[in-house]
């Protein structure tokens, strides 16, 4: 198999349409994560274990979006259904609208987090008592 014929599988079996969706989904997870837990001592090791977790979880959403296709009878094996057969799909605009919405929450999620935490006054370094 020559470089051109995987990518266009790959374009085939959605499988940019996956990776694309996924890292925008999982973007937004992380800066949910991160605003919830703000101010909580755990929250540095609870991010970096989001984003492992969901790194792990994008290998394995790429094999399924490779290995599996959506068929109006439900999931199947990608080498049980036909190459030419008519497969339901997300339109382009739709699918567009889609990620920019997901982005657009992310992207507000991050700009709440980054105004929250400059509006937060410093605390003053505490005195001793004499």
């Amino acid at each position: 198999m020559d470089a051109k014929s995987f990518f266009t599988e790959l374009r085939r079996r959605n499988v940019y349409k996956v990776a694309a969706a996924y890292a925008v989904l999982a973007w937004l997870m992380v800066e949910a994560v991160s605003l919830l837990l703000f101010g909580h001592e755990e929250r540095p090791s609870a991010v970096k274990a989001v984003i492992v977790i969901l790194a792990l979880g994008f290998v394995v959403v790429l094999y399924i979006s490779w290995a599996f296709e959506a068929t109006p009878e439900g999931m199947k094996r990608t080498k049980n259904v036909p190459t030419d057969a008519v497969l339901p799909s997300w339109s382009p605009r739709k699918f567009a609208a889609f990620i920019i919405v997901v982005a657009a929450l992310a992207a507000g999620l991050l700009v709440f987090d980054l105004v929250r935490s400059r509006a937060r006054p410093a605390t003053p370094p505490p005195t001793a008592a004499p």
